[in-house]
C-alpha cells in the first residue's frame, strides 16, 4: 500500500491465484518488520519459482520420490550426515524467532533447503541406484534427505502451516509438525512407510491442485 499514490495489493487476489502459504512466505521473506518494504508482482513470482517451487518443493518431491522408487517408501536406518547442518539451522531459527526476527528465521531455514538440494546434486542418488555396490551409500543418502524434509516441516510450520502439514502427510506422519522440539534430528524411524509424494508448489506452467 502506498499512501501517496493510493496503490494497494489485494491479498485475497494473490491468495486465490497463488495460495495462502506462498503469500505468507513472500510477505515474511521480503517485508521485514519495521522498515518499509517493496512489493512487486515480478519479485513475488520470482521468489515463488526459485525458492518455493524449485527450492523447497523440488527438494521434497525428489527426495520422497526417490525413497519411494528405490526403497519402496520404507525409511532406512538412521544416518547423520546432514545432522550438523540441520541442527545449526534449527538453533539459528529458534534463536531468531525468540528475538522476533521473522525474516532472519526464514532465511536460516532456507540455508537448510539450499544445503539439502546441494546434497542431492553432490551425492547423485539416482546414479547410486544404478550400481549395486553403492546400495549401502544410497540408503544413507535417502535417510538424510527424508529426515531433512521432516525437520524442515517442523521449522516451516510457524510460517507455512499448510505446507508443513502436507510435508508431514507425504512422510506418512499423522501428527502435526507444530512443536519446535520435534525438529531434533532422528525423528524418522527405520521401517516407517511414507505416503505419496505430491507437488507442494506446482510450477506455473502446470495446473495447481
Amino acid at each position: 500500500m502506498s499512501k501517496s499514490t493510493g496503490n494497494v495489493v489485494d491479498p485475497i487476489v494473490v491468495i486465490d491465484e497463488w495460495g495462502v502459504d506462498a503469500f505468507r512466505y513472500y510477505v515474511v521473506r521480503e517485508l521485514d518488520i519495521g522498515p518499509d518494504g517493496n512489493w512487486t508482482d515480478a519479485s513475488f513470482q520470482a521468489r515463488y519459482a526459485a525458492e518455493l517451487a524449485n527450492g523447497l518443493g523440488n527438494l521434497v518431491n525428489r527426495s520422497l520420490s526417490m525413497l519411494k522408487r528405490y526403497c519402496d517408501g520404507v525409511v532406512p536406518a538412521r544416518h547423520n550426515e546432514l545432522a550438523p547442518e540441520a541442527e545449526q539451522a534449527v538453533h539459528e531459527t529458534i534463536a531468531r524467532l525468540r528475538r522476533a526476527e521473522l525474516q532472519g528465521a526464514l532465511q536460516s531455514i532456507w540455508t537448510l533447503v539450499t544445503r539439502a538440494n546441494q546434497y542431492v546434486d553432490q551425492t547423485a542418488p539416482f546414479k547410486l541406484a544404478k550400481d549395486v555396490a553403492q546400495s549401502a551409500r544410497l540408503v544413507e543418502v535417502l535417510y538424510n534427505l527424508a529426515e531433512t524434509c521432516r525437520v524442515l516441516a517442523v521449522l516451516l510450520w510457524p510460517f507455512l502451516p499448510a505446507t508443513a502439514e502436507k510435508i508431514y502427510a507425504q512422510l506418512g506422519l499423522s501428527e502435526a509438525p507444530d512443536k519446535l522440539s520435534a525438529a531434533a534430528w532422528g525423528g524418522l524411524d527405520a521401517g516407517h512407510s511414507i505416503g505419496e509424494p505430491m507437488a507442494l508448489f506446482p510450477r506455473r506452467d502446470q495446473p495447481r491442485n
